[in-house]
């Protein structure tokens, strides 16, 4: 005789019995809720995590330092050239003091969200490429596999999105880009998604969307994003001449009546920013304006700079940020820059600094670039002997 355990005695006989239509149906909306509300949330998940780092002696996010509602910090305010203390062009924006979006991602960038302690990365869900030029997406790889380090993996409702401009020319699409180092059979970094699950990182992830960038034939702005009361929208703008095939966008963020405007690198000479920037808060603009380039005028790559403060003023923009700066124009001629803008533009001007931290609603910043938000960057040696005077 075979003995079978009481409570499995009890499972066999109800297994023999009729189960009711209506307990199918709880049974199935219970498991549905399962699905749909995992029993950590993020904010758990990120918590436990911060906790962990912490108690390891790890530096921590200074959350309490960030603004509310709807803000950015600048990660890199620099160009292709090296720079002492500007980074290639890069930008974080925040929801209620929670990182939510990266905007290009240049050389220098990965070391920024290091120095800026912005390691809360697990609801990061959003990456915006305004173009494909270096000095705008190097440290994409380098930034990914820091963030699944910091267990963006943990947030399974979502991949991480990816947004850029189609291909043309010499420029592959956002897709190809994204595939090209990502791609689990032929990407680069293909070791990158076996490599999350030895180490329990979660999964790596990725959706793309190709945005088309004609700026002749797409005149109005698209609303392209829309998730937890963040908008995103764009427009195609003209980095060069056609034959240049430079495909770009420009980026707008919207969130409780507040707006960014991010330009990425233009000419200004389609119109099309200021139809999107229209009544911003804030317009985040590329004041490259060099070095000397090979071909004449300059300027159908870039902007000057009283074409930016007239196309701010017709934007009707409370802020303008000037940044994507590059030498020899840093400082040697920056206050002619900054004059020449603000001969055509009345209102609030900031001139972007790497790590500086900017509200949507406001900053009462002064034109030389001078903001409450500045965290104050420690040198190498300086870092270092602190890290040998810890106990």
């Amino acid at each position: 005789m075979v003995y079978i355990p009481s409570h499995r005695r009890f499972a066999l006989l109800l297994a023999r019995q009729p189960v009711p239509a209506a307990l199918y149906t709880s049974m199935g909306l219970l498991l549905l809720l399962c699905l749909l509300l995992p029993t950590d949330s993020l904010a758990e998940q990120e918590r436990a995590f911060m906790d962990r780092m912490q108690s390891m002696g790890a530096a921590m996010p200074d959350k309490a330092s960030r603004p509310a509602g709807l803000a950015v910090t600048v990660l890199g305010s620099g160009g292709p050239m090296a720079m002492t203390d500007r980074a290639s062009a890069g930008y974080v924006v925040y929801r209620d003091r929670v990182p939510r979006i990266l905007v290009d991602g240049g050389g220098g960038t990965f070391e920024r969200l290091g120095e800026g302690r912005i390691f809360d990365l697990v609801r990061m869900d959003t990456w915006l490429f305004t173009h494909l030029h270096i000095d705008h997406s190097a440290e994409f790889p380098a930034i990914v596999k820091s963030m699944y380090f910091l267990r963006r993996g943990y947030n399974k409702r979502s991949a991480l999105t990816v947004i850029g401009p189609d291909a043309w020319g010499d420029f592959p699409s956002t897709s190809e880009f994204v595939d090209a180092y990502f791609n689990k059979d032929h990407g680069i970094y293909r070791y990158l998604h076996h490599f999350m699950q030895t180490i329990k990182a979660g999964e790596l992830s990725f959706e793309t969307k190709d945005l088309a960038y004609d700026y002749e034939r797409v005149k109005t702005p698209e609303k392209i994003l829309s998730r937890d009361g963040m908008s995103v929208s764009y427009i195609p703008v003209m980095h060069g001449p056609r034959q240049s095939k430079t495909p770009a966008v420009a980026y707008r963020v919207d969130y409780g009546g507040q707006s960014i405007t991010f330009s990425g690198d233009l000419n200004s000479k389609s119109g099309n920013l200021v139809k999107l920037a229209k009544g911003s808060d804030m317009l985040i603009y590329d004041a490259a304006l060099g070095p000397a380039q090979d071909f004449d005028p300059p300027e159908v790559f870039h902007t000057p700079p009283a074409d930016i403060g007239k196309a701010a003023t017709a934007a009707g923009v409370k802020t303008l940020v000037l940044s994507h700066f590059m030498p020899p124009y840093v400082p040697m001629k920056i206050d002619r820059i900054l004059a020449a803008v603000k001969a055509e533009f009345s209102g609030e001007v900031i001139l972007a600094k790497d790590l500086m931290t900017l509200s949507a609603q406001g900053n009462g910043a002064s034109s030389s670039g001078d903001s409450p938000q500045e965290p104050q960057r420690k040198g190498p040696m300086q870092r270092f002997r602190e890290r040998m005077q810890s106990p």
